[in-house]
């Protein structure tokens, strides 16, 4: 429960940054909620965070979680480009990048991290407090 808390609350900060600078726009913002609570949520928090990463060693997971992450989310990006259309990026390049194709490819990529920091995340908040010495 808490990796899916966690992907809820780490979709938030990341789709408010993005609103905030202005990365891409939604065509509706019922996309927007969609994919904070199907991706960032159940598919990086719950099923890729918690079903792999939930119950493994850190060390281990962590190149897993990525790369199922990463090809999660280079899936969705590509879906959004060339059927769903639910969101487009700005005119501005990002990070350097100005093709459409090429943000999707990037964004796509850096999805990996979320079940990263939804694992690390839920980790620290589940850890229960040492003992006083």
């Amino acid at each position: 429960m808490a990796c899916l808390v966690v992907g809820l609350v780490l979709g938030m900060v990341v789709e408010g940054a993005a609103r905030l600078l202005n990365l891409w726009r939604y065509r509706s913002p019922l996309f927007a909620v969609v994919n904070i609570l199907v991706m960032f949520g159940l598919i990086e928090g719950y099923g890729v965070g918690w079903v792999i990463g939930g119950r493994h060693a850190m060390g281990g997971i962590f190149p897993v979680l990525f790369m199922v992450g990463a090809v999660i989310g280079i899936l969705v990006e590509g879906l959004n480009e060339f059927w769903l259309h639910a969101w487009s990026w700005a005119d501005r390049p990002l990070l350097g990048i100005v093709r459409s194709i090429d943000k999707a490819a990037f964004v796509g990529f850096t999805w990996g991290f979320a079940p990263l920091a939804v694992v690390l995340l839920a980790r620290l908040i589940m850890t229960p407090p040492a003992a006083p010495l």
